[in-house]
């Protein structure tokens, strides 16, 4: 009886669903990939295609500038200011992995964020996308929920 109750559990929390929330502003471009709000800034999406592990979200964030909760079947998308030179993208879950992105004025970058099995929950790891690829995932996204966290 324990067995299948454990069972039951695990199928309980795989099967529930984590929502997306970004804390920070969103371009007006959205989810068609293109920038259109500002040549002088780089654009960043983080795509999460997997519905795997659908009862966890993943923590986005820019170095240390907390960007949002990544759920499945989700994005977020955010611009940064190529000044600031090379920056971290960063995903923490039970691990944390890392991608350094150095921006150039009016470019998107498309980072796909990938869900594996860790020995007590979730773990990250994030991968380039093609501009290709990650239009033709974004298609099947939905949007993240905004949220500001309050100063």
């Amino acid at each position: 009886m324990k067995k299948f109750m454990s069972i039951i559990g695990l199928i309980l929390l795989f099967s529930g669903c984590a929502t997306t929330k970004q804390y920070v502003q969103q371009p007006d471009s959205n989810k068609d990939g293109v920038n259109y709000t500002n040549d002088s800034l780089a654009q960043i999406y983080v795509l999460r295609p997997s519905s795997f592990g659908s009862a966890v979200t993943y923590k986005i964030y820019q170095g240390e500038k907390f960007i949002g909760e990544l759920g499945p079947k989700s994005y977020l998308v955010w611009q940064v200011d190529p000044a600031e030179g090379p920056i971290e993208i960063i995903s923490k879950m039970e691990n944390y992995a890392i991608l350094t992105v150095t921006p150039e004025a009016g470019k998107t970058y498309y980072i796909k964020q990938k869900v594996k099995m860790g020995w007590v929950m979730a773990r990250t790891g994030l991968e380039w996308l093609t501009e290709k690829e990650a239009l033709e995932i974004l298609k099947k996204l939905k949007a993240p929920e905004i949220q500001y966290l309050k100063p």
